[in-house]
């Protein structure tokens, strides 16, 4: 995607490119650019993807200061501060529009054409955000993403009004996927632009279970979770934990995996190692190699797939994917 904004430092700083402080979260593959100040650092990284822009600033500030953003064209924005010990906060210079970005509390940003300022009050802040494709939210895809709605239909309009939804919580699973995701970035590989919207997706959807506020009481505890589980399993396999499912709910896993058992009947352990299974029987035909599809399931190589496959169904990974295919051939035929 292409950069759709950009940063206007005033005099007082120069490029730098031995940078005093280190970057707490380094973006592998990503580009890099420092500027000094007598009192102050910034540090920006940029990850130029096909289907998503990754960028993220890194302030250390000593005298409180004001960063003025020109934004050339209308995007949607999520913005992730990882670190703010207060709160920061901007506004639009050619209209009346601010904003308020508050520590461990995420937001989706349509962000019209125009100037910004951004404030930094003294402090170490980071802030992470995508820009991304308002055209992932089609419908029915959209119906998930009420809170989104009006940013999306901005943008589809190109309104000039700037919008910002309601936050979501940003703790350690969300930071946790996304230095995950920061790790395996490489542009070099084929693969790259499928796990940047794969991961990016993963976080999208994340987001929507944080949500601030939120009072979706049409939905028992217990469906949310499973629909998160379902998620999880796609994106991190044989790594999706019960705990975390748990975190993101602001629960003890036990006391939801009773809610669970008692709304479904079913062990929510065993339900998520039937999801898991179920994706392994979806990969493991696709690959020649059982080791491939270990590792693509998420497990650490091909003896723990097979130690899991045995205790769920009684064969052996060979003879598991040798059934697999026998009953796709007879299908085929």
């Amino acid at each position: 995607m292409k950069r759709s904004y950009k940063i206007v430092f005033g005099t007082e700083y120069e490029s730098i490119d031995d940078p005093p402080h280190p970057l707490s979260y380094p973006i592998r593959h990503a580009k890099e650019r420092h500027w000094q100040s007598s009192h102050n650092q910034i540090s920006e990284q940029i990850f130029d993807g096909r289907y998503a822009y990754l960028y993220a600033y890194e302030y250390w500030i000593s005298k409180s200061t004001d960063v003025t953003i020109e934004v050339y064209m209308n995007d949607l924005h999520v913005i992730y501060p990882l670190l703010n010990e207060v709160e920061i906060w901007g506004e639009r210079l050619d209209e009346a529009f601010r904003f308020e970005l508050c520590p461990s509390e995420g937001a989706y940003f349509y962000v019209a054409s125009g100037h910004y300022r951004l404030h930094l009050p003294i402090g170490h802040h980071i802030l992470v955000g995508f820009v991304v494709d308002a055209g992932m939210f089609r419908p029915p895809a959209i119906q998930q993403f009420s809170f989104l709605k009006h940013l999306v239909q901005a943008k589809k309009e190109a309104s000039t009004t700037s919008l910002k939804s309601v936050g979501f919580r940003v703790g350690p699973i969300t930071v946790k996927y996304l230095c995950i995701l920061f790790s395996i970035l490489n542009p070099n590989t084929l693969n790259n632009e499928h796990i940047l919207l794969k991961h990016l997706i993963f976080l999208i959807d994340l987001s929507r279970f944080k949500l601030l506020g939120d009072t979706d009481i049409n939905n028992h505890l217990a469906v949310r979770c499973r629909q998160l589980l379902d998620i999880m399993i796609l994106q991190r396999g044989a790594r999706a934990l019960i705990k975390e499912v748990a975190a993101v709910f602001l629960t003890d896993a036990q006391q939801l995996s009773r809610e669970f058992h008692k709304f479904y009947g079913i062990r929510m352990k065993d339900y998520r190692n039937l999801l898991l299974l179920d994706y392994i029987e979806q990969l493991i035909v696709e690959h020649d190699k059982l080791g491939t599809t270990a590792h693509e399931v998420g497990f650490s190589g091909p003896s723990e797939m097979n130690r899991f496959i045995k205790k769920m169904t009684g064969l052996t990974s060979a003879l598991f994917k040798q059934q697999l295919e026998q009953r796709r051939d007879k299908k085929s035929n």
